[in-house]
């Protein structure tokens, strides 16, 4: 009897064991990212370190953005610039409404640049663990670039 025990715990527990392991790979955060996304991060990284804004400017998909949403760009990144950067993580996106950019400002309705594919999320090495949340997707050249707001044209009925 202390043998049939002995044996039915130890595959209880080799069960509990293998369980808790598909778990924890199943909750991983590691997914394979779209190829280029690397790329996007190194890129960030690099305009981050830059003495001026124009680096970053150029991760961003400024086609048909109006002077408005280029000025609040530039005043944005001023800010952040040269914050030393802890790691940078990417997501994609749920296709969640809150996940895309549609908005009126002063009768001129805006919307992305680009399709948003991901959220890219950069945490800053600094005490008080400041983080920024961008949206991303690939232009026509298939690079992927940072989407801003841009005015979208107006119906026409």
């Amino acid at each position: 009897m202390k043998s049939l025990n002995s044996t039915t715990i130890k595959t209880l527990a080799a069960a509990a064991c293998f369980g808790a392991v598909a778990f924890l790979a199943a909750c991983s955060q590691e997914t394979e990212l779209a190829p280029g996304l690397d790329a996007l991060a190194e890129r960030f990284q690099a305009a981050n370190k830059a003495d001026s804004i124009e680096p970053m400017l150029d991760l961003y998909h400024l086609e048909g953005c109006d002077t408005v949403i280029t000025s609040r760009l530039k005043g944005a990144l001023s800010f952040e610039l040269g914050f030393p950067i802890a790691r940078i993580e990417f997501e994609p996106l749920s296709g969640a409404s809150e996940e895309t950019i549609e908005f009126t400002h002063n009768g001129t309705t805006y919307g992305p640049s680009l399709q948003p594919r991901y959220r890219m999320k950069v945490l800053y090495a600094v005490d008080d663990h400041f983080t920024s949340l961008f949206t991303v997707g690939k232009n026509p050249k298939g690079e992927w670039q940072i989407i801003c707001a841009k005015p979208k044209p107006p119906l026409r009925y």
